[in-house]
Protein backbone atom coordinates (compact mmCIF):
# COMPACT_ATOMS: atom_id res chain seq x y z
CA UNK A 1 0.00 0.00 0.00
CA UNK A 2 1.41 3.43 -0.60
CA UNK A 3 2.17 5.98 1.69
CA UNK A 4 0.43 9.12 2.06
CA UNK A 5 3.90 10.81 1.08
CA UNK A 6 3.69 8.31 -2.74
CA UNK A 7 0.40 8.93 -3.31
CA UNK A 8 1.10 12.85 -2.80
CA UNK A 9 4.01 12.30 -5.48
CA UNK A 10 1.73 10.48 -8.08
CA UNK A 11 -0.35 12.96 -7.87
CA UNK A 12 1.82 16.10 -8.42
CA UNK A 13 3.76 14.21 -10.83
CA UNK A 14 0.67 13.47 -12.92
CA UNK A 15 -0.12 17.13 -12.63
CA UNK A 16 3.05 18.59 -14.18
CA UNK A 17 3.15 16.06 -16.57
CA UNK A 18 -0.42 17.24 -17.68
CA UNK A 19 0.37 21.30 -17.07
CA UNK A 20 3.55 20.31 -19.55
CA UNK A 21 1.10 18.70 -22.03
CA UNK A 22 -0.95 21.67 -21.94
CA UNK A 23 1.29 24.25 -22.81
CA UNK A 24 3.54 22.23 -25.32
CA UNK A 25 1.04 20.62 -27.29
CA UNK A 26 1.89 17.58 -26.58
CA UNK A 27 -0.07 14.44 -27.56
CA UNK A 28 -2.43 13.21 -24.32
CA UNK A 29 -0.34 11.61 -21.72
CA UNK A 30 -0.25 7.28 -21.70
CA UNK A 31 -2.16 6.44 -19.27
CA UNK A 32 -1.03 2.49 -19.32
CA UNK A 33 2.43 3.56 -17.67
CA UNK A 34 1.44 5.09 -14.42
CA UNK A 35 3.85 7.26 -12.75
CA UNK A 36 6.31 5.22 -10.37
CA UNK A 37 6.18 6.10 -6.51
CA UNK A 38 9.36 7.36 -4.99
CA UNK A 39 11.74 4.97 -4.25
CA UNK A 40 12.17 6.38 -1.12
CA UNK A 41 9.36 6.92 1.30
CA UNK A 42 8.25 8.37 4.40
CA UNK A 43 5.43 6.96 6.77
CA UNK A 44 3.46 9.04 8.67
CA UNK A 45 3.08 8.36 12.65
CA UNK A 46 -0.49 7.91 13.13
CA UNK A 47 -1.83 9.00 16.65
CA UNK A 48 -3.85 5.95 18.61
CA UNK A 49 -6.67 8.02 18.63
CA UNK A 50 -9.12 8.87 14.91
CA UNK A 51 -7.04 10.81 13.17
CA UNK A 52 -7.22 11.90 9.25
CA UNK A 53 -4.96 13.82 7.13
CA UNK A 54 -5.55 15.05 2.93
CA UNK A 55 -4.29 17.52 0.64
CA UNK A 56 -6.06 20.83 0.76
CA UNK A 57 -5.91 21.21 -2.86
CA UNK A 58 -7.85 17.63 -3.12
CA UNK A 59 -7.97 13.58 -2.61
CA UNK A 60 -9.49 11.58 -0.32
CA UNK A 61 -8.61 12.05 3.32
CA UNK A 62 -6.49 9.24 4.75
CA UNK A 63 -7.20 7.48 7.80
CA UNK A 64 -5.83 5.34 10.61
CA UNK A 65 -9.24 3.66 11.94
CA UNK A 66 -10.86 3.27 8.59
CA UNK A 67 -13.90 1.76 10.44
CA UNK A 68 -14.57 4.53 13.13
CA UNK A 69 -17.43 5.49 14.14
CA UNK A 70 -19.23 9.31 14.74
CA UNK A 71 -17.74 10.79 17.78
CA UNK A 72 -18.70 14.02 19.74
CA UNK A 73 -16.98 16.98 17.65
CA UNK A 74 -16.73 19.10 20.79
CA UNK A 75 -16.40 22.45 19.42
CA UNK A 76 -14.94 22.00 15.88
CA UNK A 77 -18.73 21.92 15.00
CA UNK A 78 -18.48 25.85 15.38
CA UNK A 79 -16.52 25.74 11.90
CA UNK A 80 -19.19 24.06 10.38
CA UNK A 81 -21.54 26.56 12.33
CA UNK A 82 -19.75 29.24 10.62
CA UNK A 83 -19.67 28.11 7.11
CA UNK A 84 -23.21 27.30 7.46
CA UNK A 85 -24.01 31.30 8.28
CA UNK A 86 -20.90 32.53 6.00
CA UNK A 87 -23.34 30.76 2.96
CA UNK A 88 -26.08 32.98 4.25
CA UNK A 89 -24.46 36.15 4.99
CA UNK A 90 -21.11 35.97 3.34
CA UNK A 91 -18.20 38.53 3.98
CA UNK A 92 -15.56 40.01 1.55
CA UNK A 93 -12.16 40.24 2.44
CA UNK A 94 -12.19 43.45 5.33
CA UNK A 95 -15.96 43.46 5.56
CA UNK A 96 -17.02 43.57 9.27
CA UNK A 97 -20.77 42.72 8.27
CA UNK A 98 -23.53 43.73 10.33
CA UNK A 99 -23.99 44.86 13.39
CA UNK A 100 -26.26 43.11 15.27
CA UNK A 101 -27.64 44.06 18.99
CA UNK A 102 -27.57 41.58 21.71
CA UNK A 103 -30.45 41.23 23.90
CA UNK A 104 -31.40 39.16 27.01
CA UNK A 105 -32.09 36.22 24.98
CA UNK A 106 -28.14 36.03 24.45
CA UNK A 107 -27.32 37.01 27.67
CA UNK A 108 -29.77 34.17 29.14
CA UNK A 109 -27.16 31.82 26.91
CA UNK A 110 -24.09 33.39 28.26
CA UNK A 111 -25.82 32.51 31.75
CA UNK A 112 -26.44 28.90 30.99
CA UNK A 113 -22.90 28.69 28.92
CA UNK A 114 -21.24 29.39 32.53
CA UNK A 115 -23.48 26.97 34.38
CA UNK A 116 -22.66 24.61 32.25
CA UNK A 117 -19.35 24.97 32.39
CA UNK A 118 -18.54 25.47 29.07
CA UNK A 119 -16.26 28.02 27.09
CA UNK A 120 -18.30 31.57 26.77
CA UNK A 121 -17.80 35.60 26.34
CA UNK A 122 -19.50 37.78 28.68
CA UNK A 123 -22.31 39.72 26.65
CA UNK A 124 -24.64 42.18 28.05
CA UNK A 125 -28.31 43.70 27.15
CA UNK A 126 -27.34 46.03 24.50
CA UNK A 127 -23.84 45.26 23.41
CA UNK A 128 -23.23 45.76 19.59
CA UNK A 129 -21.16 43.03 17.96
CA UNK A 130 -20.49 42.68 14.21
CA UNK A 131 -21.14 39.98 12.29
CA UNK A 132 -17.04 39.42 11.92
CA UNK A 133 -16.34 40.26 15.97
CA UNK A 134 -19.00 37.07 16.13
CA UNK A 135 -16.96 34.96 14.55
CA UNK A 136 -13.75 35.56 16.36
CA UNK A 137 -15.80 35.50 19.34
CA UNK A 138 -16.63 31.85 18.17
CA UNK A 139 -13.19 30.68 16.17
CA UNK A 140 -10.57 32.07 18.74
CA UNK A 141 -11.43 31.97 22.36
CA UNK A 142 -14.73 28.98 21.29
CA UNK A 143 -17.40 30.91 22.90
CA UNK A 144 -20.10 28.74 22.93
CA UNK A 145 -22.99 30.98 23.28
CA UNK A 146 -22.28 33.25 20.76
CA UNK A 147 -22.07 30.15 18.53
CA UNK A 148 -25.89 29.82 19.48
CA UNK A 149 -26.40 33.29 19.38
CA UNK A 150 -25.13 33.21 15.19
CA UNK A 151 -27.19 30.43 14.52
CA UNK A 152 -29.85 32.40 15.89
CA UNK A 153 -29.67 35.57 14.01
CA UNK A 154 -28.92 34.08 11.15
CA UNK A 155 -31.64 31.34 10.57
CA UNK A 156 -34.18 32.31 12.91
CA UNK A 157 -34.40 28.70 14.84
CA UNK A 158 -32.35 26.27 15.87
CA UNK A 159 -34.40 23.88 13.97
CA UNK A 160 -33.69 25.70 10.90
CA UNK A 161 -30.26 26.17 11.45
CA UNK A 162 -29.71 22.54 11.67
CA UNK A 163 -31.48 21.88 8.37
CA UNK A 164 -28.82 23.88 6.54
CA UNK A 165 -26.05 23.04 8.41
CA UNK A 166 -27.03 19.47 7.36
CA UNK A 167 -27.63 20.27 4.01
CA UNK A 168 -23.85 22.06 4.20
CA UNK A 169 -22.25 19.07 5.47
CA UNK A 170 -24.11 17.01 3.18
CA UNK A 171 -22.84 18.76 0.34
CA UNK A 172 -19.63 18.53 1.35
CA UNK A 173 -19.63 14.94 1.47
CA UNK A 174 -19.34 14.30 5.34
CA UNK A 175 -22.08 11.94 5.21
CA UNK A 176 -21.20 10.22 8.55
CA UNK A 177 -21.94 13.67 10.65
CA UNK A 178 -24.63 14.81 12.42
CA UNK A 179 -25.94 17.81 13.13
CA UNK A 180 -27.07 18.13 16.94
CA UNK A 181 -29.18 20.34 19.43
CA UNK A 182 -26.65 23.07 19.42
CA UNK A 183 -24.67 25.11 17.51
CA UNK A 184 -21.56 25.36 19.13
CA UNK A 185 -20.75 21.33 19.35
CA UNK A 186 -20.69 21.44 23.24
CA UNK A 187 -23.69 18.79 23.44
CA UNK A 188 -22.91 15.50 22.49
CA UNK A 189 -25.22 15.12 19.87
CA UNK A 190 -23.50 16.42 17.27
CA UNK A 191 -21.10 13.87 15.64
CA UNK A 192 -18.86 13.37 13.00
CA UNK A 193 -15.96 11.73 11.90
CA UNK A 194 -11.79 11.77 11.36
CA UNK A 195 -12.53 11.29 7.81
CA UNK A 196 -15.33 13.67 7.61
CA UNK A 197 -13.75 16.52 9.57
CA UNK A 198 -10.58 16.45 7.67
CA UNK A 199 -13.51 17.64 4.12
CA UNK A 200 -14.58 20.08 6.58
CA UNK A 201 -11.53 21.54 7.24
CA UNK A 202 -10.65 22.13 3.96
CA UNK A 203 -14.15 23.66 3.26
CA UNK A 204 -13.25 25.86 5.96
CA UNK A 205 -9.51 26.76 4.78
CA UNK A 206 -11.13 27.46 1.22
CA UNK A 207 -13.38 30.41 2.86
CA UNK A 208 -10.75 33.31 3.38
CA UNK A 209 -12.88 35.21 6.73
CA UNK A 210 -12.14 31.38 8.14
CA UNK A 211 -8.73 31.01 6.93
CA UNK A 212 -7.85 34.65 8.14
CA UNK A 213 -9.69 34.43 12.19
CA UNK A 214 -8.35 31.18 12.65
CA UNK A 215 -4.69 32.05 11.94
CA UNK A 216 -4.84 34.89 14.48
CA UNK A 217 -3.30 34.20 17.51
CA UNK A 218 -4.94 37.03 19.33
CA UNK A 219 -8.14 39.84 18.74
CA UNK A 220 -9.50 42.78 20.26
CA UNK A 221 -13.34 42.61 19.81
CA UNK A 222 -15.03 45.91 20.54
CA UNK A 223 -17.01 46.33 23.56
CA UNK A 224 -15.24 43.55 25.04
CA UNK A 225 -11.71 43.65 24.37
CA UNK A 226 -8.51 41.29 23.71
CA UNK A 227 -9.28 37.14 23.16
CA UNK A 228 -6.81 34.30 22.60
CA UNK A 229 -6.90 31.56 20.56
CA UNK A 230 -7.17 28.02 22.22
CA UNK A 231 -5.08 26.71 19.10
CA UNK A 232 -1.32 27.27 20.66
CA UNK A 233 0.49 25.48 18.15
CA UNK A 234 0.01 28.33 15.85
CA UNK A 235 3.47 28.75 13.60
CA UNK A 236 4.54 25.39 14.79
CA UNK A 237 4.84 22.41 12.99
CA UNK A 238 3.56 24.58 10.07
CA UNK A 239 0.21 24.95 11.38
CA UNK A 240 -1.93 27.96 10.23
CA UNK A 241 -5.34 27.10 11.97
CA UNK A 242 -8.02 25.28 12.56
CA UNK A 243 -10.31 24.56 15.32
CA UNK A 244 -9.62 23.05 19.38
CA UNK A 245 -12.22 21.02 21.03
CA UNK A 246 -12.84 19.77 24.63
CA UNK A 247 -15.68 18.19 26.21
CA UNK A 248 -16.54 15.31 28.48
CA UNK A 249 -17.87 13.07 25.92
CA UNK A 250 -15.66 14.03 23.18
CA UNK A 251 -12.23 14.30 25.13
CA UNK A 252 -9.88 16.20 23.29
CA UNK A 253 -10.08 17.06 19.31
CA UNK A 254 -8.26 19.14 17.08
CA UNK A 255 -8.68 20.09 13.04
CA UNK A 256 -5.36 21.45 11.74
CA UNK A 257 -4.14 23.49 8.80
CA UNK A 258 -0.33 23.16 8.00
CA UNK A 259 2.22 23.37 5.55
CA UNK A 260 4.72 20.89 5.44
CA UNK A 261 7.28 19.68 2.65
CA UNK A 262 7.08 16.70 0.85
CA UNK A 263 9.75 15.82 -0.92
CA UNK A 264 10.96 19.50 -0.57
CA UNK A 265 7.60 20.86 -2.56
CA UNK A 266 5.62 23.20 0.09
CA UNK A 267 1.98 21.67 0.64
CA UNK A 268 -0.99 22.13 2.66
CA UNK A 269 -2.20 20.03 4.62
CA UNK A 270 -5.27 19.89 6.71
CA UNK A 271 -6.75 17.02 9.30
CA UNK A 272 -7.66 15.92 12.57
CA UNK A 273 -7.38 14.28 15.74
CA UNK A 274 -10.77 12.86 17.16
CA UNK A 275 -10.77 11.67 20.70
CA UNK A 276 -7.54 12.42 22.01
CA UNK A 277 -7.06 12.23 25.99
CA UNK A 278 -9.60 14.19 27.80
CA UNK A 279 -8.44 17.71 26.23
CA UNK A 280 -7.64 18.97 22.93
CA UNK A 281 -4.17 19.63 24.68
CA UNK A 282 -3.69 15.74 23.90
CA UNK A 283 -4.94 16.03 20.53
CA UNK A 284 -2.88 19.18 19.75
CA UNK A 285 0.17 17.51 20.45
CA UNK A 286 -0.74 14.13 18.68
CA UNK A 287 -1.74 16.27 15.79
CA UNK A 288 2.04 17.61 15.92
CA UNK A 289 3.73 14.77 16.24
CA UNK A 290 2.28 13.18 12.95
CA UNK A 291 2.45 16.35 11.00
CA UNK A 292 6.31 16.00 12.19
CA UNK A 293 6.25 12.56 10.54
CA UNK A 294 4.63 13.76 7.28
CA UNK A 295 7.79 15.71 5.21
CA UNK A 296 10.41 15.95 7.93
CA UNK A 297 10.69 19.18 7.54
CA UNK A 298 8.55 22.31 7.65
CA UNK A 299 7.71 24.51 4.40
CA UNK A 300 8.12 28.59 5.13
CA UNK A 301 4.50 29.56 6.56
CA UNK A 302 3.38 31.56 3.37
CA UNK A 303 3.79 29.43 0.44
CA UNK A 304 1.23 27.75 -0.19
CA UNK A 305 0.29 24.92 -2.56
Amino acid sequence: MQTFTQRFMVLLTAALLALTTAVTGCAALDLSRPAAPPTTALEVEWPSADSSLVLLSGGTPEVNHPDGKPRPTASTAKLITTLTVLAKHPLAAGQQGPSLALDAGDVERYERTVAEGGSSLLVHDGMVMTQYAMLEAMLLPSANNVADSMALWAFGSMEAYRAAATELVRSLGMDSTTIGSDASGFSPTTTSTAGDLALLARAAMGEPVIAEIAAQASAVIPGYGPVHNTNTLLGTSGIVGLKTGTSPQAGGVFMFAAQVSLKGVPTMVVGAVMGAGKSSTTAMEAARRLLDSVGGSVAPVGQHQ
